[in-house]
């Protein structure tokens, strides 16, 4: 299992996304002219932000390996997984979430950690196959701590189906966090989240990243994002606009007229 806390934070690259695009029906989504370059550090925070449409997802989805970049490279933690597969670089540490939660809703909140702790390519009887066999003990304790830490402890013999769009979102993240990531990428998470549930993944974004994980974060609710991030990444039509610290993004003129025009970046 990987151990984010091994390794202190620095300035060390972890992350690298060099010159990557992407193209749908012949149109660029992430990458502009020269290609979509970032860095993200070991052990940094950083936001990922942009108005709707600017390439967000699609650039998680690059990093992930649910889709394949058109050209350009990314290497994680000095390995080159442009060409990997999603469950190959899960098993590099990199753990992600979706815009719409995943689960198996035939299953127990509890199952469903257990799977995300057995199982990064979602395959249920490799899931279940191994899990059980093997490591029966070991991982239903480890998906009984993840789930008390994300405050689902209590429906942790309900069905999938009976959790809120909130619970369902702090589900899918705890079946991530059950894998013990080196990074994790989280698209949208406060979505469809009530403010009391929106604190508690606050504090847990807080404590994940004192204890050393690396959190790239997708996320419209900036006043929610700004208050936690380190660095901000900001995208528009697919390519870097900017990036620096929330203080400076927050008066950035090119950045406010992205998001509400010209008229407000005076």
């Amino acid at each position: 299992m990987n151990d984010p806390t091994s390794t202190p934070t620095s300035q060390t690259p972890l992350l690298e996304a060099s010159a990557i695009s992407k193209r749908f029906a012949g149109l660029r989504a992430v990458g502009g002219e020269d290609g979509l370059s970032f860095v993200v550090n070991r052990g940094s925070f950083v936001g990922l932000i942009g108005p709707n449409g600017a390439g967000k997802s699609t650039t998680f989805n690059l990093i992930s390996g649910v889709l394949a970049s058109d050209s350009g490279a990314v290497r994680f933690d000095g390995h080159d997984i442009t060409t990997a597969t999603s469950d190959v670089i899960a098993e590099h540490g990199i753990g992600r979430t979706f815009q719409t939660p995943r689960a198996f809703e035939s299953l127990s909140v509890l199952d469903n950690v257990v799977a995300g702790a057995t199982s990064p390519g979602e395959s249920l009887r490799a899931a279940f196959g191994r899990a059980w066999r093997e490591h029966e003990s070991a991982t239903v304790d480890a998906a009984t701590e993840t789930l008390e830490r994300v405050g689902l402890a209590g429906r942790a013999d309900d069905l999938v189906t009976d959790l809120s769009g909130g619970e369902l979102r702090m589900l899918e993240v705890a079946r991530q966090l059950v894998r013990n990531p080196v990074m994790l990428l989280l698209d949208e998470p406060t979505a469809g989240v009530n403010p009391v549930l929106q604190q508690r993944l606050a504090t847990l974004l807080e404590e994940l990243h004192s204890e050393g994980m690396t959190l790239v974060v997708v996320e419209h609710n900036l006043h929610f994002l700004l208050a936690l991030a380190e660095q901000v990444l900001v995208l528009t039509h697919g390519e870097l606009l900017t990036e620096g610290p929330p203080a400076d993004i927050r008066t950035d003129a090119a950045v406010i007229s992205a998001y509400l025009g010209d008229d407000h970046a005076a």
